[in-house]
């Protein structure tokens, strides 16, 4: 896993419980929560963070900040994220960061994380979580629900989102399935996740390239869907995952209407 922090010796602990508390309003009606975070480690994670209680904005002014586009389901795993990285490592933060297995709720719950990673760019939350997945979503996801999963990144996340590859990789699996094999054969309007985003479509047909040969046979390098630099040393160097095929699940499930997705510079 990259990016992985040294856990924190005893003075720096320290110096982080004793620092002042902040506290972060998250969402909005009936949705939304409170939350209180020591500055000092809220700070350390995120340059926006830093800004928002370093300087001289009303949030530093004031101790409190509002944070009502933000999902309390994300900010809840960012900060156990937050406090779990102090003392631990990254391999072991993935085993204790979300209850397994993972149901459709907590799938949910770390989508809607790596779309707030992706947003305040907070890569090393981000690849943990993609790791989080990747380890023990071990199934192919219902029809449904990958549709809606791909609707909300493909809205929500900046081109550089590893969940986008990875997305894109899985539904270029679903357009190259064998034919009388019992797997789901996609329609026309399961394309409606992702065929008017031309870049996330490009990436599903550059998929369907690389496993038309079927030479790796679906599975997949997890550092791969790594943001982190190659010289940053990666507990999933040698970790290998399979991407499966959706299953044929009927009903609908219904799309949340999406952020306003981040325009990178």
């Amino acid at each position: 896993m990259g990016t992985a922090p040294v856990p924190l010796k005893m003075n720096g602990i320290t110096e982080v419980l004793t620092s002042e508390v902040v506290k972060l309003v998250v969402g909005q009606g009936d949705g939304q929560k409170t939350f209180y975070i020591h500055k000092e480690l809220f700070q350390s994670k995120a340059p926006v963070f830093d800004k928002m209680f370093g300087g001289s904005f009303k949030e530093a002014l004031t101790g409190s900040a509002a944070l009502p586009d933000d999902t309390c389901e994300a900010f809840e795993i960012f900060s156990k994220w937050l406090y779990l990285s102090m003392t631990e490592h990254t391999n072991l933060i993935i085993l204790d960061l979300v209850p397994r297995p993972l149901t459709c709720k907590i799938r949910w719950q770390l989508i809607e994380t790596i779309v707030f990673a992706d947003k305040y760019c907070i890569d090393e939350l981000s690849d943990l979580i993609m790791s989080v997945w990747m380890r023990f979503q071990k199934d192919g996801l219902p029809i449904m629900e990958l549709k809606k999963i791909t609707s909300y990144i493909v809205a929500n996340c900046a081109n550089r989102c590893k969940a986008r590859d990875f997305f894109a990789l899985t539904w270029a699996s679903v357009m190259l399935q064998n034919p009388g094999e019992g797997h789901y054969i996609p329609i026309g309007t399961d394309l409606d996740a992702f065929i008017n985003d031309n870049d996330f479509a490009k990436q599903v047909i550059k998929g369907m390239s690389s496993l038309a040969c079927r030479t790796n046979d679906g599975w997949q390098r997890l550092c791969d869907y790594h943001l982190h630099g190659r010289s940053v040393f990666c507990y999933e160097l040698r970790t290998r995952v399979h991407i499966n095929p959706p299953e044929s699940v009927g009903g609908k499930t219904s799309v949340p209407n999406p952020a306003k997705k981040r325009q990178l510079a």
